[in-house]
Formats: structure tokens, C-alpha cells, sequence
């Protein structure tokens, strides 16, 4: 039993379980590969080069396989949590998602009318299994997002958001 404990105590066994699984894994390392390719990699040849590649692999693979779009432009931080995978998730390329924040199964991140916005996503959000968060918005901190609800406004911090259109039912920062 000791060995059994000691190998699941591995880092990759916390990615499988930070991430839904082997197909959230391969998702958020193929990002962090395109997010260093579109920020990164300066050599131009190489970096469109390289870039073709990449978005050819996501469509046929990322996109139909998995079932989510997860872009490279996008800034992402440490600490994400995906707990079913990344099915179903779309995130918008201008999104920016702060550290520890939970992201449940079908949610997307998206633009409203506005070109080239996106919902700015604080840390230790927890956004629940298909939710929409549509336009230049911010959540706050420890905010919580109900399931199904479209939130089309800012959330303040500890705020929880429920219904379409998302309404704040309480604003208790946890401790």
C-alpha cells in the first residue's frame, strides 16, 4: 500500500487530477505550447512555421477530439482547475484567467458586441458547469458562479451569481 501512496503522490498524478484526466492534460500542455510559440518564439521563419503547425493540431485535435477551445493567446494562470476536463469550454483569445480559479465542464468565456473584449477572471473564481460569461466584464476575487447562469456584468469580490441573467445572491468573502 506505501508504494501505491508514494506513486500517486507524483506531480503527474496531481496534472491528471488537476486537470479531469489525460485529455485535460494534453489540452493545457498543448496551450502552454502555443501561448510559448505566440509570445515567445521571436524567430519569424521559425515562429510562423511553427505556428501553422500548431493551429492545424488544434483544429483536428484540441477542437474536434477534445471538444474545447482553449487558445494560446489567452493568459491563463497557475493553478487552474479543471475537475471534468476541458470539455466543452470555450475561452475567447482576450480572456485573462487568474490564478486558481476552478472551471467546470461547457462554460464559456466570450465576447459580447464588443470587438476584442473578454471576461477578465480574478483568483480563486469557481465557475460552475455551463456557464456563460459573455463581454468586457471582471469577477472578482473568491467570486462563485452558478450553474447555467449568463452573466453579462461585473461580479464584486466573495459575490455569488446565479441565474440568466446572473443576479448576486450573496457576497460573503470565504476565510
Amino acid at each position: 500500500m506505501g508504494i501505491l501512496v508514494r506513486l500517486f503522490r507524483l506531480p503527474i498524478f496531481r496534472a491528471f487530477s488537476q486537470f479531469g484526466g489525460l485529455q485535460g492534460v494534453i489540452v493545457m500542455v498543448f496551450y502552454q505550447i502555443g501561448h510559448f510559440i505566440f509570445f515567445k518564439l521571436h524567430i519569424p521563419v521559425i515562429r510562423q512555421l511553427c505556428w501553422a503547425i500548431y493551429r492545424l493540431i488544434e483544429l483536428f485535435f484540441i477542437r474536434l477530439i477534445f471538444d474545447c477551445e482553449i487558445p494560446a493567446q489567452c493568459h491563463i494562470g497557475k493553478g487552474l482547475h479543471l475537475p471534468h476536463g476541458p470539455k466543452g469550454i470555450v475561452i475567447n483569445p482576450y480572456a485573462k484567467i487568474g490564478k486558481n480559479v476552478t472551471i467546470f465542464h461547457y462554460v464559456t468565456l466570450g465576447q459580447n458586441k464588443q470587438p476584442k473584449t473578454a471576461p477578465i477572471i480574478e483568483q480563486d473564481v469557481i465557475i460552475g458547469a455551463g456557464a456563460k460569461l459573455l463581454g468586457n466584464i471582471t469577477i472578482a476575487r473568491a467570486a462563485k458562479i452558478g450553474a447555467n447562469a449568463v452573466v453579462l456584468q461585473n461580479i464584486p469580490s466573495g459575490a455569488t451569481a446565479v441565474g440568466i441573467p446572473a443576479q448576486i445572491k450573496s457576497n460573503k468573502i470565504r476565510t
